[in-house]
């Protein structure tokens, strides 16, 4: 088998592991539901926090982060000790296959979540500087708005906006501008990740997007999120 069919076949398996619906997988295990029918109904790592818990949206998380993270990082590093000839495939493919198998994942009818898990699994096996910087602009964005959309696209943006500033040896020239492979594929990260969030951000507008609730992390009894209305309730 040649290196390019190796590389081809490790494409598709990405895709495959993408595809895998964590979070339905575990809201059945653990719950015996159907996550597409409760919340917000989409298939990712923050509806099964709102539905499942702190726990198990974490484990949601971790997850939907390896798929995007796992063969991407087998295949930078060569980890099989392939012979994959002259033409590299660069290891970022494998995480974009990942990322759209998350979104259109064959194994739930092409309806899956919105991808920042994946997103983060990628940037975090690829460049973890990259994923520090977004890190620390998902914290700063999701502890003063508490808005999880919103906090997932500016990181994104925020990571893009950094991938700028790092070397690649797989790049295009437009004019005398270097665009890296990596800025390619975080410019379309970002394109999913904010079409994903268009109606989040419109509910934002109208003052009816759910705010995360802080205090679901070590009371599990609490609503994981919020409206607008119930915290006045409250006050």
């Amino acid at each position: 088998m040649n290196g390019l069919t190796i590389q081809i076949i490790f494409l598709i398996i990405s895709y495959l592991l993408g595809s895998i619906p964590w979070a339905l997988i575990i809201g059945k295990l653990v719950k015996g539901i159907d996550i597409r029918e409760h919340g917000s109904k989409n298939m990712g790592a923050t509806n099964a926090f709102r539905v499942l818990g702190f726990k198990y949206g974490l484990l949601v998380f971790v997850l939907d982060a390896l798929k995007g993270g796992l063969i991407l990082f087998i295949m930078k590093h060569n980890f099989f000790k392939f012979d994959l000839g002259d033409f590299i495939i660069h290891p970022l493919s494998y995480g974009a296959c990942a990322f759209l198998g998350h979104l259109f994942p064959i194994f739930a009818k092409f309806k899956g979540g919105k991808g920042m898990a994946t997103a983060s699994g990628i940037v975090l096996f690829y460049h973890p500087i990259a994923f520090t910087a977004g890190l620390i602009t998902f914290l700063i964005v999701i502890i003063t708005t508490r808005f999880v959309s919103l906090s997932s696209c500016v990181t994104a943006i925020a990571v893009l906006i950094t991938s700028f500033f790092f070397k690649d040896n797989y790049y295009i020239t437009l004019g005398n501008i270097t665009i890296t492979y990596f800025s390619q594929v975080m410019v379309f990260i970002c394109a999913f990740l904010i079409i994903k969030h268009i109606p989040n951000f419109k509910r934002i507008i109208n003052h009816t997007e759910s705010k995360i609730n802080f205090k679901a992390i070590k009371d599990k009894d609490v609503p994981a999120f919020v409206s607008e209305d119930d915290e006045k309730k409250d006050e």
